[in-house]
Order: C-alpha cells, then structure tokens, then sequence
C-alpha cells in the first residue's frame, strides 16, 4: 500500500493544452461550482467538490507565500495570477497556471495548461521557497520571493504575474490549432436551451477572433513602453549635462578679457534654454511612467480579457457537445458570472485606451516644444561658434564648449526624433483599436443580451 501511495503522488494527471477550466468560490473559498474539465481532473465527484474549501485540492509541495501573495491581492480587491501544483483525490498532481478575478461576492479562477519557458523557472523557485519556509518560516520565504523575481528582472509581483499570463497565452496559442466550434457540438441539440447555448457560442467565437487583435499588438504596447523609458531616461541625462554646460559657459565668460559680455548673454541664454528644456524632458520623463503604468495595466487586460472570453466558449462548447444535461440554474449563474468579467475588462480596456490616447498626445505635444527649444539652442550654438572663432583669447575654451553643445544638441535631437516617430505610430495604432472597439461594443450588446435570455429558457 505505501509503493501505491508513492506512485499515486509521483502520477501526473494529464490534461491537454486547449482545456481551460475555471471554478468559482465565495470570499471564504468554499467552492460554489466548476466546469466538467475541473472536476475530472482533480479526481473528485462534483459533489465531494461542492462546499468544500479550495485547499481540498492543496499539493504539499507548495510555498504558502504564493497562496499569501495571492490573498494580498484578493483581499484589496485585485486580480491575481499563480502558478499553482494542484493535488488530486488520488494523491497525484497537475500543474496550472491560475488567473483569479474578484467579482461581487466571488472569486472566479480561470486556470491553463503552463507551457512557457518561466514555468521551468519557477519550479525551481518554489523548491527553494519551500526550503525557506522549512527553516526560516513565512517571514524568510516571501523576503526571498522578492529577491529572486528581482534577479529574474522584475520590480515586484505584479510585473511577474502580468508578464507570466502574457508568456503562457502567447505559448498556448503557438500550441493548439484553431478549430471551428461547430464540428464540436452535437447537430441534434435542438432544446430551446441548447439552441440559445448555440446563438450564445457563435458570439463569443466572434468576440475571440475581434479581440485577438489587441493581443496582436501587445509586442507593438512592449515596445512603446521600452521606446519611452529608455529615451525619457537618456533625455534627462542630456538635459543635464547641457545645463552644466551653460554653467561652464557662464564661468569662462567671466575670464574673457575682450567680448566677455557677448559671451555672457550667449551662456545666459544657454542657461535659460537649458532650464526650460530640462523642465519639458522631466515633464516628459513623468509622461513616459506614466504611460509605461498605463500600458503594463493595458497588456494584463488584454491578457485577461482574451483567456476570459475563451472561457466562456470553451464552457458553452463543453456544455453542447450532445450532452446538456448541466441544471438550468447552475448554468445561467456559471455564465453570467464569466460574462461578467468579459463587459468588466471590455469596459477597463475601453477606459485605458483612451487614458493612453491622452497621454501620448501630452507626451507627443511636449515632445514638439522641446523639439521647438533644441532648434533654438541650436542657433545660440552656430552663433557662438562664430564668436569664439574670432576671439584670439584660446585659453578660455569657448570653442570646445560650444562643440560640445552641438554635439548634445544633436543626441537630443535623435531622442527626439525616435520618440515622436513611436508616439505618432502608436496614436495611429491606437485610434483604429479605439473605433474597432466602438463596433464590437454592439455585439457585447448582444452578447449580453442573449446570455441573460438563457435564465428563461428550459433545457
């Protein structure tokens, strides 16, 4: 019995790709539903599930401080998402990756197949954090939480989870083949249910293939977001050494012994455009975090929108393949809690598209005035030029001053240039996304409409 109760634990239970299944609980944990897929995998009976706590299916093998992180996060009302080793009835295991959604009075976890390269990482994270939690408690695993996600090149949680969810659905859509839901479900379904059910499908396939496009563009938000801090960063960097600059300038004015005052209006003026511009590259800089913020907030909302709506269609589609035997009622609430969520990020992703759409305009202005600022630097510069090469005191170095300042000048400008290129692109990107997202704003509509008429419908 001991060599069956090692085999059971050492036993994987198998689970393709393309199944997604979620389960939703109360504040409490107490399982109130799932989906078929779930509770075949874990072993159990639907009812030996039902009103049992969700660490029913706990694996020994977990660190408690993910199971901490993420009730940090659904206590303050916050998605979160994990990488959770599941137990079963029988002792085995299964690995998934969990997106978890506070809605109302529950939570709704959506859980895949992990494939993706950080999914090996963090299997090795976890034996360590186990480790620590063996001899140093809570307090010593989620400190070295903390620090190896740092070393992996991330600021905190959230930035992980965010670029986890991203990487598993990137790999899962590599994986799996598209296939169409019709060939899945059952010709005879023809209860007023079933019918309803089908209506319900055709949409949210719909809703997948529109929504698919912002997942597209995700690679073009990274880059937006890399483009604007890299060049924000190096902007400040420029702004202060071109006021600097204008002080060293001001300093040997004072040691020209004929046309000192020329050169002090000269390095006056650099001084006050230095100024200027360092306030519009900070100005800028603030912009670029924000918008970086903004577009890290955008990319796990369409991250979460896309595996929300799979969901819905996965279950539609699990529910009509020729067996629709789930109880009305249960089925109605199992909907309308999945489409839910949908018409929650729908709206969400609405709101920060057109948060970005301000703030690249902002940025994008600002740009322009520094642009505007530079060229103006740029004519007190050939001017001191002139002036320094017909000065015969060459000890003072106005010479070498005013190169340099052209040199800064030119990088400035490069900046520049890169970052309005980026910010017009990404405007134009953006404005289609915006109007694309007016249009299927109608078939959310009807998407809604049609999964409230499945209440009033017998199987």
């Amino acid at each position: 019995m001991e060599n069956l109760g090692c085999a059971s634990a050492m036993r994987e239970a198998k689970f393709d790709t393309e199944e997604l299944f979620f389960s939703i609980t109360d504040h409490a944990s107490t399982i109130l539903s799932g989906n078929e897929v779930f509770v075949r995998i874990s072993g159990y009976k639907k009812e030996e599930l039902i009103g049992q706590f969700h660490n029913i299916i706990r694996h020994p093998d977990m660190p408690r401080v993910v199971f901490k992180t993420l009730w940090d996060h659904l206590k303050s009302d916050k998605p979160v998402v994990a990488y959770v080793k599941n137990k079963t009835k029988d002792g085995g295991f299964y690995w998934v990756l969990a997106a978890v959604f506070p809605l109302h009075d529950r939570f709704v976890s959506i859980r895949i197949k992990p494939n993706s390269h950080i999914f090996a990482v963090v299997r090795e994270l976890y034996f360590k954090l186990l480790m620590a939690e063996t001899s140093g408690g809570m307090t010593a695993s989620e400190s070295m939480m903390f620090e190896l996600l740092r070393e992996l090149g991330y600021n905190s949680y959230d930035d992980f989870m965010s670029d986890a969810l991203l990487s598993e659905l990137s790999e899962r859509k590599k994986i799996i083949s598209y296939v169409d839901s019709s060939e899945k479900i059952c010709s005879e379904v023809t209860t007023p249910l079933g019918i309803g059910l089908k209506g319900l499908l055709g949409h949210s396939q719909i809703l997948m293939r529109r929504y698919e496009q912002w997942f597209e563009k995700i690679g073009l938000y990274n880059q937006v977001k890399n483009v604007f801090e890299e060049k924000g960063g190096i902007l400040r960097h420029l702004a202060r050494d071109i006021v600097f600059l204008s002080l060293n300038a001001s300093v040997a004015s004072y040691k020209v012994a004929t046309g000192g005052e020329t050169f002090g209006v000269l390095a006056s003026d650099i001084r006050i455009n230095a100024k200027e511009n360092d306030r519009l590259i900070g100005h800028v800089h603030t912009l670029a975090q924000s918008l970086s913020d903004t577009l890290n907030e955008l990319i796990f909302t369409v991250s979460a929108l896309s595996i929300q709506i799979e969901m819905v269609h996965n279950f539609i589609q699990e529910t009509l393949q020729c067996n629709v035997e789930a109880v009305s009622s249960e089925l109605s609430e199992n909907i309308d809690f999945l489409v839910a969520l949908v018409l929650i990020y729908s709206e969400k992703l609405n709101a920060l598209q057109l948060k970005m759409d301000c703030s690249i305009q902002e940025s994008t202005k600002t740009l322009n005035q520094l642009e505007q600022q530079v060229m103006y630097l740029g004519y007190i510069q050939v001017y001191g030029i002139i002036e320094a090469a017909s000065n015969t005191d060459e000890t003072v170095g106005f010479g070498g001053i005013f190169s340099q300042l052209k040199g800064l000048i030119g990088k400035t400008s490069e900046e520049i240039i890169v970052m309005q290129k980026m910010g017009i692109t990404f405007h134009t990107e953006n404005q289609n996304l915006m109007a694309e997202a007016h249009n299927i704003g109608e078939i959310l509509n009807k998407f809604k409409t049609e999964s409230d008429a499945i209440k009033t419908k017998d199987v």
